[in-house]
């Protein structure tokens, strides 16, 4: 799978998450399986894409983005469950991945300008 293909499901399994969040109060039998949809795709982009460079701090952020998703698979199990704590998984999953979205183009820029 290239690069564009690979971004354009990420987006994709990322918009179906959030929908899946938001639908919740409204639906909660299509917003469960919409969320195992979304953190399946999700989960399944992340781990086909290790991180190339070399740097130990980068494949820290990558260990990090990993717990992230391990995390929205205990919220969809929440979800499923009817525990009320799974939006509480969830951020911190969420924002781990928006730390990480951040910081790991950073350290891969800043190791290719160190070779």
């Amino acid at each position: 799978m290239n690069l564009k293909t690979k971004n354009i499901f990420f987006q994709i399994a990322a918009i179906l998450i959030l929908i899946a969040a938001s639908m919740y109060s409204f639906n909660t039998i299509i917003a469960k399986y919409m969320m195992i949809v979304g953190v399946a795709g999700f989960a399944a982009v992340v781990f086909t894409s290790p991180y190339k460079g070399k740097s130990l701090r980068g494949k820290r952020m990558f260990n990090i983005q990993i717990l992230a998703v391990l995390l929205m698979a205990v919220s969809t199990y929440l979800m499923f469950v009817d525990m009320s704590a799974w939006p509480v998984t969830l951020l911190i999953a969420a924002l781990l991945t928006l730390y990480c979205s951040i910081i790991l183009p950073k350290i891969y820029n800043k190791e290719k300008e160190g070779d």
